[in-house]
């Protein structure tokens, strides 16, 4: 699905449209062209199986939401690294009511000159953190994770790290010029928790409430683009 306000249309159903009109953002044409020695998956940016509601779990599937992942890199490293960190958020972001409320930022830093049909940045690295404050100890916790984009290699994880380390890390990067900050100082300021883990938090897109799937025993798809429908949904057995 696309995004018709970028196109200037109007009066789209489910934001779908011939693919030759697309010129402002990706379409699935693009996603069509075969990139030698990598397959490719639409990766989502903000996953599906965080969604608290129908309605937004579909409102995931716009092609502003996804970029070119190498498939076995969305499929298993990211997965894993989404399963872990969304098991995380169900239990130390519950606010005093026993709903998660958590900040959650995503991130692509493009490639220099990799690209789908020519247009479309195949990404040369992906990360993602999240911040929340944790009721029970009283404090503000967070994690970072990255990793290349690219074919997945066996014994490939996305260990958690600090919010510190990830801003030296995209500091570094050629792409991102200056200082970066995800997150306000309140959060990178917070006490470390058990883990060691530095509180470091963010303003990020705010979601409270229910994951869409918590409690269920449904096994991960292995399709990795199918339209409307959650990719991979964590494994909870």
């Amino acid at each position: 699905m696309i995004e018709p306000q970028l196109e200037d249309i109007k009066n789209l159903p489910d934001m779908k449209v011939d693919k030759n009109v697309v010129k402002k953002q990706a379409a699935d044409a693009d996603y069509d062209v075969k990139i030698k020695n990598m397959k490719i998956d639409r990766g989502h940016l903000f996953p599906c199986s965080y969604a608290p509601d129908e309605e937004t779990k579909k409102s995931t599937f716009t092609l502003t939401n996804v970029v070119p992942q190498a498939s076995s890199f969305n499929r298993i490293s990211w997965r894993s690294m989404e399963c872990s960190v969304r098991k995380t958020l169900t239990t130390d972001c519950l606010d005093s009511n026993g709903k998660i409320k958590a900040y959650v930022v995503t991130g692509a830093v493009p490639s220099k000159s990799n690209t789908l049909n020519n247009r479309v940045n195949i990404p040369s690295l992906l990360w993602t953190a999240y911040c929340c404050y944790n009721s029970t100890k009283r404090q503000w916790v967070a994690e970072a994770h990255w990793g290349e984009n690219r074919e997945y290699v066996k014994g490939d994880r996305l260990p958690s790290n600090t919010l510190a380390d990830l801003y030296k890390m995209l500091s570094d990067v050629k792409h991102y010029n200056g200082g970066v900050k995800v997150f306000p100082d309140y959060c990178q300021n917070g006490k470390q928790d058990d883990t060691g883990r530095n509180g470091e938090a963010g303003a990020g897109q705010k979601r409270s409430g229910e994951m869409s799937g918590e409690g269920s025993r449904k096994r991960p798809r292995e399709t990795g683009d199918e339209e409307n429908d959650c990719d991979f949904d964590c494994d909870e057995e």
